[in-house]
């Protein structure tokens, strides 16, 4: 009682006390009432004058994000759009929050499955068909390698990562173009998305920086040799060992994740590092934390693995060595064919209907991969996604043009500063939405916290949500009180710029005409 007491003299004295009507302690309890009046105009006028694009700055220091890291010489495939999406999203969180952001696509460009590769394409491979089809040329020698595959396949397989290793020109050769194919693809799945890099780096960054990384490791920790393979013990935390060489002198994803980590923290002096990866790796990342932290790097617990769940395509099984594989671009485009046809059937006259429908498609799926916790599985299912009244990018959409056709139809243009008083914003939704507009920062630093874009996408459900009900429960433009109409105005121009601004960080266009 004491405390609440001393609490509710503070907040009286608090220079932002005109925010607050009046404080009252109650026993062990403060109650404090909001001056609704001055509440109401910083929170409209604040709203709308933050959501200029922000310019990231390094305030709170730089953060280091992998993610996407596809293996090249393979089409994107529809699971990986999680990677991609989840941290890219992030990226965008922790920039709106004043950090420095480091973008990193980590490709899986280098291993024993591209000594496989090479003896495919020397197999099975066209350089015309290569020149027309690209990628999925590729995708298709690997395959045909699996179903082939046998003692003589694996044994050439093996000898060309040797020679790549070993730095010949003609393994490297094959691999360069491969590469270069692949990032050419990568690039327009991206560009669709929005998702960018400020580095690719894949995992041959690294190649000919792991021995010395070794040698560092065997002087702090201790390595030892296991069937003919160099091994991290780490039997005493009750982990598998961790494998640094194997038995022919090649490296690992382990030794190469390593040397990445130790590489980011000596260019970045980053104050987290995030790898956004599927919870399929929780050991892997686990055993690498664990290898950071016994070589006395004191900046090992700012490394965190961003799990996320399995993407399900309804009951399709993916597999790349079988050729079975949903291909994300398919999957875009075919989301993109649904919103014309919808387009088509329901606005038929809409101007620029391709552009839209891009921005109805592509935000559909990027959505609906952030509709649910990061960590939990999801099963993809068209009816799901697409859905104008469901909880959808498309009716989040639909929600921000039905604020702009208000507007628009109003002629309301808004003014720095106005004057918003709370005398004619009276109901309860009014109330509501206000509130929902300032905790806008709150749930951006939660989801940045929790590495979660569930948290903004939850939040901008519950704004269109409500605002839906408001508009059909209230007038707002047949008004005859000027002034009353003006401010509820002024709050749907809040409420559809702070829509915006949220689709903007999911990387999701905000049509102002559906």
């Amino acid at each position: 009682q004491d405390l609440s007491e001393k609490i509710s003299i503070s907040l009286k004295d608090n220079s932002n006390a005109k925010l607050i009507e009046y404080v009252k302690a109650f026993g062990p309890y403060v109650n404090f009432f909001l001056n609704k009046e001055k509440f109401y105009g910083l929170i409209i006028n604040n709203s709308i004058s933050k959501k200029q694009k922000k310019t990231p700055s390094k305030k709170h220091g730089t953060v280091v994000i992998d993610y996407s890291s596809p293996n090249i010489a393979k089409p994107i495939a529809f699971h990986h759009i999680r990677s991609a999406v989840i941290g890219n999203i992030i990226g965008n969180i922790f920039e709106h929050n004043d950090y420095e952001v480091i973008r990193i696509n980590y490709l899986g460009d280098w291993g024993t499955q591209f000594g496989k590769l090479i003896t495919a394409f020397e197999n099975y491979g066209d350089d015309k068909k290569l020149e027309r089809e690209g990628i999925k040329h590729l995708l298709d020698v690997y395959v045909q390698y699996h179903r082939e595959e046998n003692d003589e396949l694996n044994s050439t397989a093996k000898k060309w990562f040797q020679l790549m290793e070993a730095g010949d020109k003609k393994a490297l050769s094959y691999w360069k173009k491969f590469r270069d194919i692949s990032i050419k693809e990568f690039d327009r799945v991206y560009k669709r998305l929005g998702v960018s890099f400020t580095n690719i780096e894949g995992e041959s960054f690294y190649n000919g920086k792991t021995e010395s990384v070794i040698k560092d490791i065997d002087k702090k920790i201790g390595t030892k040799e296991s069937e003919g393979a160099v091994i991290v013990d780490l039997s005493a935390f009750d982990m598998p060992p961790v494998l640094l060489k194997k038995t022919d002198g090649t490296t690992l994803y382990a030794t190469r994740d390593i040397a990445a980590a130790i590489d980011r923290w000596n260019r970045f002096a980053f104050v987290e590092s995030l790898y956004v990866v599927g919870n399929q790796q929780e050991l892997h990342f686990k055993q690498v934390f664990k290898t950071l932290e016994l070589m006395k790097l004191d900046w090992f617990s700012r490394c965190k693995h961003v799990q996320f769940g399995l993407l399900h395509f309804e009951d399709a099984k993916m597999s790349t060595r079988e050729g079975r594989m949903i291909f994300l671009e398919d999957v875009l485009d075919k989301s993109v064919e649904l919103a014309k046809k919808a387009i088509d059937e329901k606005n038929p006259d809409l101007k620029n209907k391709d552009e839209i429908a891009e921005a109805i498609g592509v935000g559909a799926i990027i959505f609906g991969d952030i509709c649910k916790k990061r960590i939990q599985d999801i099963t993809f299912k068209w009816e799901d996604i697409l859905n104008f009244d469901g909880e959808t990018a498309p009716y989040v959409q639909y929600t921000h043009a039905r604020a702009c056709s208000i507007l628009s139809k109003a002629g309301f243009a808004y003014e720095k500063d106005m004057t918003i008083s709370k005398e004619y914003l009276p109901s309860d939704l009014e109330f509501e939405l206000v509130k929902l507009l300032s905790s806008f920062e709150d749930k951006l630093i939660e989801a940045q916290r929790e590495y979660e874009p569930f948290v903004l996408a939850r939040y901008v459900l519950d704004l269109c949500q409500v605002f839906n009900r408001y508009y059909y429960q209230e007038k707002i433009i047949d008004i005859k009180d000027e002034k009353q109409k003006e401010a509820k105005l002024a709050l749907v121009y809040s409420v559809k710029e702070n829509i915006k601004e949220c689709l903007s960080i999911m990387d999701i266009k905000a049509p102002e005409r559906m």
